[in-house]
């Protein structure tokens, strides 16, 4: 009857040590994930503001500064279940405007325009 009581009690302290391993390697996790969600919205929002500024700045022609402007405002103003769509619509903004090889031209031509091009 002791042999039995003393082997529960090892089985039970070898469930409570692993379940405690697997806790605190959840939590790491967990803080690793909210991390690298906190740099990837920096990132985002860095990225909206270049792209706000390009959009206001008059180097662009007026349709493809309306285009990336909204796509900016939307992705700053996102919340953050939608912030992938924001990205992506944001993405796909800067891909038209930098499509088209004269805005382009134009853009590095500008004072400080070739850091910005780089920096999208």
């Amino acid at each position: 009857m002791t042999a039995t009581l003393i082997w529960i009690l090892v089985v039970l302290v070898a469930v409570g040590l692993y379940l405690s391993w697997t806790a605190g390697r959840l939590d790491r996790l967990h803080a690793r994930i909210d991390a690298a969600r906190a740099a990837l919205d920096a990132q985002l929002l860095r990225r909206a503001s270049v792209a706000q500024e390009l959009a206001t700045s008059g180097v662009l022609d007026p349709a493809a500064s309306m285009v990336l402007y909204e796509a900016t405002h939307a992705a700053r103003q996102a919340e953050e279940e939608l912030r992938e769509v924001a990205e992506s619509e944001l993405s796909q903004a800067l891909r038209a405007v930098f499509a088209d090889p004269p805005q382009v031209d134009a853009l590095r031509e500008a004072p400080g325009g070739e850091e910005t091009a780089h920096e999208l």
